[in-house]
C-alpha cells in the first residue's frame, strides 16, 4: 500500500511498533504463565508462591525457549510445538471424559449458537447506561493483548502457511483454531460452571481471590487429579516455550531485516529479552503492570493493522483483475510474432538470472524502444527514452491528453521448490527473473521475457494505439 516507501521511515515505524508489540506481548504472556506455573507447582509439591519463585521460573522457560529457538524453525520449534499440541489434546479429551460429557457436548453446540448470535451485539457495547469496570479491566486488555501478538503470530504462520492458498488459509488459520477454541473454552469453562452451581466447587470464588489456582481446584474434582494437574502445569510451561521461541524467531526476522538465516545469537538475545521483560515488569507491579504493558504495546500497531486490512483489500482486488501477473510467463504471445510454440514453451519453462535478463533489456528492449522512439521522432513527437540498470521507459508526451508510457523492467520471483534442489539448512529465497512490460494505461504487467526486438515493438504499438483510441487522437 505505502510502495517503496516500505524501505524508508515510514516501513522502520511500522517494524518498531512490530518488535515492541510482539516483546510486550510475548513479555505478557509469559508473566501470566509463570503466575500459573507457579501455582501448579505449589498445588503439585507445595512451592511456595512468590516473586523469588516466580523469576527462577522465568529464567528456566526463557532457557527452554532460547534453546528451542536457537535450534531453529524445523528442528526445536516445530517438535515442541507437536509435543504441545499433543498434550492439549490429552488433557482436553481427559476433562471431556471424565467430567459431563454430554452436558459438555450440549454445551459446546450452544455456546456457538450464542455467539454467532450476539458477537455484533457484545462487540459494540460499551456499558454507557451501565458503567462496568470490566470493560476497561479486561475486554480492552484482551483486544490489546491479542493485537501486540498480531505482528509475531501473523509473520509466523505467513512463514509456516508458504505455497498454501487462501482458502487453505482460511480453514487451517481461522475456522479449524476458531472450533478448536470454542471446545477448549467449553470443556473447561463449563466444568468449571457445572462444579460451582453443583456446589461440588466454589470456583467462583477462587477465580477473584486467586485467578492461577482456578484451573487446578477444577482438575481436583476430577479424578487422577494430580496427573492432570502434572499434565496442566507442563502444558501451560510448554505452550509458553512455544510462544516465547516463535516470537524470538519473528522479531530476529524484523530486526535482521528478513534474513531467513540470521546468526543463532542473535535468536537467543530476544528470546532472552523477552524473559527479562517479564521479570520487570512481574516486579514492578504483577498484574496491573502486564496488562498496562500489553494495551500500550498494542494502541499503534492498532492503526497498522487498520491499514493492512485496506492493504489487503486492495491486493485482492487487484489479483481479481489480474491473477495472472505472477504467472504471466504464460501469457499469449502478441500476435504476428515469430515465435514457434516450441520457443514459447522454452521461455515459459525457463528460469533466468539477474545478468540474462539486464541484458535482454540492453539488447531487444533497447533497440525496440530505440527503433520507436526513432520513428516518433520523425513524424513529430517529442518522445523521451530513459534507462535504468533494472527498467527502461518510454515517455511520449501529448500535452492536455496526457503523457503515454511504456516500461520494461525486470521482476524477481522467489523460485519454486522443484526449480532448483534445495539441502535442508540452505537459504531457501532463491530468486529468479523476467522482463515485465506495462504501460501507462493500467493493464496488467506481462511478460515479455524472449521477445525479439519486432515483436517488443508491436506490444508498445498494441499499447500505444489503445492509448490514442482512449482520448479519440484519430
Amino acid at each position: 500500500m505505502i510502495g517503496n516507501r516500505i524501505h524508508g521511515p515510514a516501513g522502520h515505524a511500522i517494524d518498531i511498533f512490530a518488535v515492541l508489540g510482539t516483546m510486550f506481548g510475548v513479555a505478557t504472556s509469559l508473566g501470566f504463565g509463570v503466575l500459573q506455573v507457579n501455582a501448579g507447582f505449589a498445588h503439585l509439591f507445595g512451592l511456595p508462591v512468590n516473586p523469588q519463585v516466580q523469576i527462577v521460573l522465568i529464567a528456566v522457560i526463557t532457557g527452554m525457549a532460547a534453546l528451542s529457538a536457537g535450534t531453529g524453525l524445523d528442528k526445536g520449534v516445530k517438535r515442541l510445538s507437536e509435543l504441545n499440541i499433543i498434550l492439549a489434546i490429552a488433557l482436553l479429551l481427559f476433562v471431556l471424559a471424565t467430567g459431563s460429557t454430554v452436558f459438555l457436548l450440549e454445551a459446546y453446540v450452544q455456546n456457538i449458537g450464542t455467539y454467532l448470535g450476539e458477537v455484533v451485539q457484545r462487540t459494540f457495547r460499551m456499558y454507557a447506561y451501565e458503567p462496568n469496570a470490566w470493560l476497561g479491566k479486561w475486554t480492552l486488555f484482551y483486544w490489546g493483548w491479542w493485537i501486540s501478538w498480531s505482528p509475531f503470530v501473523g509473520m509466523f504462520i505467513a512463514r509456516i502457511s508458504r505455497g498454501r492458498t487462501i482458502r487453505e488459509f482460511v480453514g487451517g488459520v481461522l475456522l479449524v483454531p476458531v472450533l478448536f477454541t470454542f471446545l477448549w473454552m467449553t470443556v473447561f469453562g463449563n466444568t468449571a460452571i457445572r462444579l460451582d452451581l453443583g456446589g461440588a466447587a466454589p470456583i467462583v470464588q477462587t477465580v477473584a481471590d486467586n485467578l492461577p489456582v482456578a484451573l487446578f481446584e477444577v482438575l481436583e474434582q476430577l479424578p487422577l487429579s494430580m496427573i492432570a494437574s502434572g499434565l496442566a502445569t507442563v502444558l501451560v510451561i510448554t505452550f509458553f516455550v512455544t510462544s516465547a521461541d516463535s516470537g524470538a524467531l519473528v522479531v530476529d526476522m524484523i530486526t535482521s531485516g528478513g534474513a531467513p538465516n540470521s546468526p543463532v545469537w542473535q535468536r537467543i538475545f530476544w528470546a532472552v529479552c523477552a524473559g527479562l521483560m517479564a521479570a520487570v515488569l512481574l516486579l514492578a507491579g504483577g498484574l496491573q503492570a502486564l496488562q498496562t504493558a500489553a494495551l500500550a504495546s498494542a494502541l499503534p500497531f492498532a492503526v497498522v493493522m487498520l491499514l493492512m486490512c485496506y492493504g489487503l483489500l486492495r491486493a485482492l482486488q487487484s489479483e481479481s483483475e489480474g491473477s495472472a501477473i505472477d504467472l504471466s510467463i504464460a501469457a499469449e504471445t502478441p500476435p504476428d510474432v515469430g515465435l514457434s510454440w516450441q520457443q514459447r514453451l522454452a521461455s515459459i519453462t525457463s528460469f533466468y538470472d539477474l545478468p540474462e535478463i539486464a541484458a535482454f533489456l540492453g539488447g531487444p528492449g533497447r533497440a525496440a524502444l530505440d527503433a520507436v522512439a526513432a520513428e516518433m521522432q520523425d513524424s513529430g513527437l517529442a518522445p523521451a527514452l530513459t534507462e535504468t540498470d533494472r527498467r527502461i521507459d518510454l515517455d511520449v508526451p501529448h500535452g492536455d491528453r496526457g503523457t503515454f508510457r511504456y516500461t520494461i523492467r525486470v521482476r524477481s520471483f522467489r523460485a519454486p521448490n522443484f526449480a532448483w534442489a534445495e539441502h535442508e539448512g540452505t537459504n531457501s529465497d532463491t530468486r529468479h527473473y523476467r522482463a515485465m512490460a506495462y504501460s501507462s494505461e493500467g493493464d496488467q504487467q506481462h511478460d515479455v521475457t524472449g521477445y525479439t526486438r519486432e515483436q517488443l515493438i508491436n506490444d508498445l504499438l498494441n499499447r500505444y494505439a489503445r492509448f490514442r483510441h482512449a482520448r479519440r487522437m484519430h
